[in-house]
């Protein structure tokens, strides 16, 4: 092999040296066979050192191409948004229509259904990402990160042939300060210190480099190779880009002519393989720990003795500087991958735009979905104890309105036998008198008005209790026993025509109160029992004689009174029961319907809404993999 050198001392040429075989060779191949095609986490396009230089008519024309391929992939990219556009705003008709029958419960206001702005922004953010882009479709774009101090202004003045005015500044710079500059028919961004990217706008501005990005590289030093300046970098977006890392060896040649000597002579002393190689494999580890990237290429360089080679001081050991430098050799791998992959990384520079927001899309909605789900089990969750309540409100009232009733209308039949044997004698009106007094004095309306209010009181404390556990929005809710209103029968209603009035509970929001036509001590229908049984003492004369004959009709008379009086206590206890039982039933079902019917309405919308996120997420799967193959 002959190597031959112009004489182009400040240029970076590819050209300025070439190796020409004296036998022909196949031509250095780097493509990475044993990788999988998915250049998902790892850093595809990886190369060796080309032994074979790019010449500068190939890397123009893999420009050209370059270019040629960004505007074929901006447009389609283009196609594709408008793709995911239709897509996203057939959910959000969908959502809509099932929301707006949602919101039409009274008291479902607390329901927000925002997947459009979601959707919404995310569009926004590829819209904007591709009109960056179309501004640059003829730029290949590299980007520069790395920590403060690891020598990037030095290597950003060197490339660009700058003054050196930057160099040392580095901690004065913020996240906003990102450098544009033109290189060799490159777009070079340079960033700010990596350690320097705090909070979101930061970190989404890094991400909006990454996205523009072609080529990533990372500048570390041989000084502090720190396993933070990798995880900061991973904190950014998946990289899925060409990646590679460049080794800055930090050894000061500029403070006398000896030390600059000596590296020319000595350079492997600087560059020694020993110590560079555990520094590689640090390098290494790092990245694919926090990176996920394995086999990166990583290229060592002297910044500072090729800023130097640019001075004109250092004329005199220009071309020796530049070429210890190894900055040829990096820009020769950057030279080689456009050559060679090129086409694939303007490619992937729009495949991961539109990769990253059908990702982004798709997360968005599996969480959306995730969400309402939690929200239907927590609704069927606050069903179950609705009903619970509900079930044992409903056993436990029928137990004390039973075992109230046995206990009035007992007291009551005790009185019975008394009541005909000191009252047989005396006129009807009387007796019936005497037991209105009797029936009066057990106060089974107040009782049993006592009763109902204790069962619906219970009630709504275990309302607010469960409102309390659950923090639903019961705050309107109110079981207002002081609104109770018992308002009497007509008088000669049976006890077969008794009912309660429904308790009038709306929506969430509604007073519950119980009003009821159905209770008259007064007018109580056994009493009209004495005027069917008791006609023949009605009629005696309480200083009458009377014979056996008479004496024996007169005690079968008094014992039928006693066991009618008897069977209408029983039969009018049980219709009190059934009664009370019966508003029971009634406005409990009634709270049931206002208050567990919204939780199924909602449940089943629910589902038609998760049912349309389903369909969203296979058809954003299916555009995914259509970008990947038309990509």
């Amino acid at each position: 092999t002959v190597k031959i050198y112009g004489k182009q001392i400040k240029t970076f040429d590819p050209i300025w040296y070439h190796n020409f075989d004296l036998q022909p060779e196949n031509n250095y191949e780097c493509s990475q066979s044993n990788k999988s095609e998915n250049y998902k986490n790892t850093s595809n396009y990886e190369v060796k050192i080309p032994k074979r230089k790019v010449s500068q008519a190939e890397f123009e024309e893999a420009l050209k191409n370059c270019s040629k391929t960004a505007n074929s992939a901006y447009n389609l990219s283009i196609r594709y948004a408008k793709k995911i556009e239709i897509v996203i705003t057939q959910l959000n008709s969908d959502i809509e229509a099932v929301s707006h029958e949602i919101l039409k419960i009274k008291g479902s206001e607390q329901f927000q259904f925002n997947i459009k702005n979601i959707s919404e922004d995310s569009l926004e953010d590829l819209v904007i990402s591709l009109d960056k882009k179309r501004k640059h479709l003829k730029n290949f774009t590299v980007s520069l990160f790395g920590r403060t101090k690891a020598g990037k202004s030095t290597l950003r003045e060197t490339l660009t042939s700058g003054n050196g005015s930057t160099i040392g500044k580095g901690l004065q710079r913020t996240t906003r300060d990102v450098k544009e500059y033109s290189w060799q028919g490159l777009r070079l961004l340079d960033t700010p210190g990596i350690e320097a990217y705090k909070g979101d706008d930061d970190t989404q501005k890094a991400n909006e480099i990454i996205d523009q990005s072609d080529i990533i590289l990372f500048l570390t030093s041989d000084d502090s190779v720190q396993p933070g300046e990798f995880q900061a970098m991973a904190q950014l977006q998946q990289i899925n880009k060409y990646f590679a890392v460049i080794l800055n060896v930090k050894h000061d040649i500029s403070n006398n002519l000896e030390d600059l000597q000596m590296f020319i002579d000595i350079p492997e002393m600087v560059f020694d393989e020993d110590r560079l190689s555990q520094h590689k494999n640090h390098i290494q580890n790092h990245i694919q720990e926090y990176l996920n990237l394995h086999n990166v290429d990583i290229v060592p360089i002297h910044a500072q003795s090729g800023f130097l080679s640019t001075k004109s001081e250092y004329q005199e050991y220009s071309r020796q500087l530049w070429e210890l430098s190894k900055i040829e050799e990096l820009y020769s791998l950057i030279a080689y991958q456009i050559y060679n992959n090129g086409q694939k990384l303007r490619l992937a520079t729009f495949a991961d735009s539109l990769d990253n927001l059908l990702g982004e899309i798709y997360q968005k909605l599996i969480d959306y979905k995730q969400e309402l789900e939690e929200g239907r089990e927590f609704l069927n969750n606050k069903k179950k104890d609705l009903e619970k309540i509900f079930l044992e409100t409903e056993t436990e009232g029928l137990k004390t309105i039973k075992s109230k009733s046995n206990e009035l209308f007992s007291q009551i039949d005790e009185k019975i036998n008394s009541f005909v044997e000191r009252y047989k004698e005396t006129n009807l009106e009387e007796r019936k008198k005497e037991w209105k007094n009797i029936v009066n004095q057990k106060n089974i309306e107040i009782n049993m008005k006592d009763i109902i209010e204790k069962i619906f009181k219970e009630l709504d404390e275990k309302l607010k209790e469960f409102q309390r556990e659950y923090e639903y929005d019961f705050n309107n809710i109110k079981i207002d026993m002081e609104n109770v209103k018992i308002r009497d029968f007509r008088k000669g209603k049976s006890a077969s025509d008794m009912n309660w009035t429904s308790v009038g509970i709306g929506a969430v929001g509604a007073a519950a109160f119980v009003a009821a036509n159905w209770w008259n001590p007064g007018g109580w229908v056994v009493a009209a029992g004495w005027i069917a049984t008791g006609i023949g003492i009605a009629t005696k004369v309480a200083a009458e004689w009377i014979n056996s004959e008479e004496e024996k009709t007169h005690k079968k008379n008094v014992q039928e009174e006693k066991d009618s009086l008897r069977k209408q206590v029983y039969e009018q206890k049980q219709a009190t029961i059934k009664s009370c039982e019966d508003c029971l039933y009634t406005n409990i079902n009634k709270l049931k319907h206002q208050l567990i019917y919204p939780c199924e309405l909602y449940d089943k919308k629910l589902v038609e809404i998760i049912k349309n996120l389903d369909k969203t997420i296979a058809e954003i799967l299916n555009i995914k993999q259509e970008v990947k193959t038309d990509f």
